[in-house]
Order: structure tokens, then C-alpha cells, then sequence
């Protein structure tokens, strides 16, 4: 779900190419739950190896790893670790939320719609711990350094971007800015073109980019009363928010009580929507468990080492070996980027 804040915030349009030589923190769950929601079969289906083995993953994973050392991106992937107490309500929606895809999915190929049936596909993705060692021991073959956040990854992300280990964090969800990320980074991890709703055509899909100083100062807020803000309409750890209250509405609100939060969840009925207080919540943002001062390694990549992993997963071969050539073949990327 993420935070519902991006009708309130601005940015600037970028090419993935300007990110070269910068080092970028990746939300690695978000990014895979991406690969898993778009690579997908003409019926949704995902892609397969011939033991019926999950591969969307890899293959997405695959084609962004060669282009980050393609274009000498300092990636360091970013993984989940325990995840907080509050967020055990978003995950009960998110089984809900599968179990209706599922029917509509079913329906839709029942019926031979195709398009339908691969729309409804897209929320069954499941991305369980052999995909998610699968992913690592890619992104390892790759030389990029793999981290285990203590909990959300969003939040350790931001706090390499907090430190100046990293340029920016990246992420489809808005969270990095809310734990104080400096600048994210959206639609990194997707396809650069996206299929029209309704029709055969397909638009470019720019790299958003978002400054948090700068948004603040848009509008006139701190961050921690960004975060009340979210938190008004609607975060993993209170998932919905407040029954009609958007972003805008959320601003306007945040502005009027001006640090009488008791007095703003109060009035409006927060206790009749959770059974938790809003500080709970605004802690869970603020005291997020991280790891400080972490020393990161980038290496060069092992081209044999990709092309026999994925070659096990029923990869070609030769379409690997012509991707792997467009890597720079030097012993370390760290002269690239000082």
C-alpha cells in the first residue's frame, strides 16, 4: 500500500541514464513485487522454468542489474527484515485483496479475457523466501552489496541517504521520505514504457524524482507534520487512514492544529477506525530499528557466475552472454566513482 501522499507532492522528470555514477539504496521487495506484477504471460501467468519455478523475478532483476553496471549505477540492495507489529493488519488486507484477484482471475480466463485475467494476475504475486535467496545470490554475482534491514528496508534506505552512504533511495512507495530520506527515486525498477489502459499503445514512463527539503518547503510543513499527514490518510501501519481524508484535506488539517495532534485524532473519532493511537503509529515512523554506519562494497560482476545461475533457471544462454557483453569488463567499478 505505502503512504497516499503523492497529490500533495512534487517533482522533476529524469532519465534513468543521469543516475550513472551515483550510488542509490533499492528497495529490493518493492522492486521484485514489481518484476512479479509485470512480467508476466499473455494469459498473467508468470514466467516459468520447465519445472514450474517462478523466473519473472530473475528475469526482471536480471535486465536492471545489467543496465545499473551498464551505465555504472551504484545500486546496494536493501532487503526486509522483521517486519513492525503494526503492520500485521496491512498484511491481513493484502490476503484479502489476493483471495478477490484470484476470483476475478479465475473468472476472467474462464470466460477467455485475456486482459482482464492478466490486470487481476498482477495482485496475486507472492514473493516467498526461495525467491527472495534466488534474488540475492543474483545481485551477489552482479558485485552488488546486499543488506538485511533490522525491519522495513524503506527505512534503512533512508538512513544510508541520511549518512551520505548513498545519493538517494528508491522505492515506489512513498515511506523513504517520511523515515527522512533526502530525495527518492520512482519507477527505477519498472520498465521505462507502459501499456496504455484499454488500448495497444504504450507511453514512456520517466524516473520520478522527489526532494524532500524541497516539498517541505513547498509546503510549509515539517516533517514530522508530513508525517501526520500520512498518517491522516493512510500508511502500512494504518491502513485506510481517516474515512474521507485525503492528502489536500490532510494538509489543511495539520495547518489548523498545529501541534494539538491529541485534540486533531480526537475530533476525528480516531479510536472508532483503531484499536492502537496515532502515536503508536507516528513512532513506528520515527523509531524504525536501523543499522548505522554500515561500510558498503561494490565488486565487479562474475559474468560466468550469472550465466550459470540463470542458466539453471532455463535462461539462454546466448541471450545472457550478449547482455553480459555490454558490461564494462574492468576488475573493480570503484574507480568509476571515487
Amino acid at each position: 500500500m505505502g503512504v497516499q501522499i503523492k497529490d500533495i507532492l512534487e517533482f522533476e522528470e529524469i532519465e534513468l541514464s543521469s543516475l550513472s555514477h551515483k550510488k542509490i539504496a533499492i528497495d529490493s521487495f518493492n522492486m521484485l513485487y514489481q518484476f512479479l506484477a509485470s512480467i508476466r504471460q499473455a494469459d498473467g501467468s508468470p514466467l516459468t522454468d520447465s519445472r514450474g519455478n517462478v523466473t519473472s523475478h530473475l528475469k526482471g532483476l536480471f535486465n536492471r542489474c545489467v543496465y545499473f553496471k551498464k551505465n555504472e549505477i551504484k545500486a546496494v540492495f536493501v532487503f526486509d527484515g522483521k517486519a513492525p507489529k503494526l503492520k500485521e493488519k496491512e498484511r491481513e488486507l493484502r490476503l484479502q485483496k489476493k483471495i478477490e484477484a484470484d476470483r476475478k482471475y479465475q473468472e476472467a480466463l474462464d470466460l477467455g479475457l485475456m486482459e482482464d485475467a492478466r490486470k487481476y494476475a498482477q495482485g496475486l504475486s507472492k514473493l516467498d523466501s526461495h525467491m527472495i535467496e534466488e534474488a540475492k545470490e543474483l545481485i551477489a554475482a552482479f558485485g552488488f552489496p546486499i543488506v538485511d534491514a533490522p525491519s522495513e528496508g524503506e527505512a534503512q534506505a533512508a538512513q544510508f541517504a541520511k549518512e551520505g552512504l548513498v545519493w538517494a533511495s528508491a522505492s515506489q512507495d512513498f515511506d523513504s521520505l517520511l523515515f527522512g530520506a533526502r530525495y527518492l527515486l520512482r519507477n527505477v525498477s519498472i520498465s521505462t514504457r507502459r501499456k496504455i489502459p484499454g488500448t495497444s499503445q504504450y507511453k514512456d514512463l520517466a524516473i520520478e524524482f522527489y526532494d524532500l527539503e524541497k516539498n517541505l518547503m513547498n509546503l510549509h510543513l515539517s516533517l514530522d507534520e508530513l508525517i501526520i499527514v500520512a498518517i491522516l490518510c493512510g500508511t502500512d501501519f494504518n491502513p485506510s487512514g481517516i474515512k474521507g481524508i485525503g492528502p489536500k484535506k490532510a494538509v489543511k488539517l495539520v495547518r489548523e492544529y498545529k501541534d494539538r495532534w491529541d485534540d486533531l485524532f480526537k475530533n476525528l473519532g480516531w479510536h472508532d477506525y483503531f484499536s492502537y493511537t496515532w502515536v503508536e503509529v507516528f513512532n513506528t515512523f520515527k523509531k524504525m530499528p536501523v543499522v548505522q554506519a554500515l561500510e558498503l562494497s561494490w565488486q565487479s560482476a562474475d559474468k560466468e557466475k550469472i550465466a550459470g545461475f540463470l542458466e539453471t533457471k532455463d535462461f539462454d544462454r546466448e541471450m545472457l552472454e550478449r547482455q553480459l557483453k555490454t558490461i564494462k569488463n574492468v576488475k573493480t567499478l570503484e574507480g568509476f566513482f571515487g
